[in-house]
């Protein structure tokens, strides 16, 4: 687990410039790290932030994270108070992006589908695909879609699965403690 701490940057944060400065410095920390299990980004000590910086620092990150070989298996957002969870939340949905809150374990952002969809896999922690999409009354593709974003954004964990030898691939997906 690795936290990359924002305060540093600021109490205040704000224009592109600083989001960017702060964006490639935790780019820099990953490259030199072994894959995290979690990363926790700590907005702890932030008073506030501008979209603007909110977009350049973790609407830029977030697609970076989904686009690349990751160094990070899932991440979190920690620190949070009403002002700058809001203007990560505007960012987010704006970008049709979300993140996990670590404390309250809900997303941020554009999660209005897949709210439910990290819910009940919080509830079941382990899981196949099948076994959510039964839990949800959901179709089997629609199943994988939903969890190839909570991937994405690393909300999730995937690990191949030795199941039956039925063809094709099999995954064990779980919620990151």
């Amino acid at each position: 687990m690795g936290t990359f701490p924002v305060q540093p940057y600021g109490e205040f944060l704000f224009t592109r410039a600083k989001g960017a400065s702060a964006r490639a410095d935790l780019e820099e920390h990953l490259r030199h790290t072994d894959v995290l299990a979690m990363l926790t980004i700590d907005f702890a000590g932030v008073t506030a932030m501008t979209n603007s910086f909110a977009d350049e620092f973790l609407g830029k990150f977030y697609t970076l994270l989904a686009a690349e070989s990751r160094a990070v298996e899932a991440v979190q957002l920690a620190g949070l108070n009403e002002e700058t969870r809001d203007a990560v939340t505007v960012c987010l949905h704006r970008r049709k992006q979300f993140a996990v809150d670590a404390e309250s374990h809900t997303l941020l952002g554009d999660a209005d589908v897949l709210a439910d969809t990290y819910q009940q896999a919080r509830k079941l922690s382990t899981f196949r695909a099948a076994e959510l999409a039964e839990e949800l009354n959901i179709s089997l593709p629609n199943a994988n879609n939903r969890l190839k974003r909570l991937l994405e954004a690393g909300a999730l964990r995937r690990e191949r699965s030795a199941g039956p030898d039925r063809g094709g691939k099999e995954f064990i997906y779980s919620v990151p403690a």
